[in-house]
């Protein structure tokens, strides 16, 4: 990333590739925006307005505690030993009000808001996931990456699957 960039401006520019690598079924480079001991979770609904908080002891709608297990799931995707991904939807991700929370040495909060349209063509159905994004970044010399992704899905009833590509 340039170092005429600002701060904001690598934020964005990474939410938004890996929006892109997402949609574009970029698996690796999306992979490569991760750190080796990242996370990527989906907490639940315990109620209106209570999530879940321990992904090792409590319902998560996804998580993966590291980018290993993250990688076995693009596996299960690339593999077609799944059913339901032999053909894959077309997904269009879409995010806005990207803000950086706090900032601490190369440590970044920031979060996001997001919805992400689903299009299976076989079913001629689209469906859509909303919420927000909450990122620990991690600012390198030369890249920014990912060290933890929370999703906060607000419609969590699931019409007929969830996975990494459409959150």
């Amino acid at each position: 990333m340039s170092n005429h960039s600002t701060l904001k401006d690598q934020v964005e520019e990474l939410v938004l590739e890996e929006a892109d690598a997402l949609d574009q079924r970029r698996w690796e480079d999306w992979l490569a925006l991760y750190e080796e001991d990242a996370t990527f979770y989906a907490p639940a609904w315990e109620d209106d307005d209570d999530l879940t908080s321990d992904p090792h002891n409590e319902i998560s709608l996804i998580y993966c505690g590291s980018r290993a297990r993250m990688a076995d799931r693009v596996w299960r995707i690339k593999s077609g030993l799944s059913s339901s991904l032999l053909r894959m939807p077309r997904t269009c991700h879409l995010v806005t009000n990207i803000r950086i929370a706090a900032q601490s040495g190369e440590n970044i909060k920031a979060t996001a808001n997001f919805r992400v349209e689903t299009f299976k063509h076989e079913e001629k159905r689209s469906d859509a996931f909303f919420g927000r994004y909450l990122y620990d970044l991690k600012q390198h010399q030369d890249r920014m990456t990912i060290q933890h992704k929370k999703i906060v899905v607000y419609n969590d009833i699931i019409p007929r699957q969830m996975d990494i590509f459409n959150i």
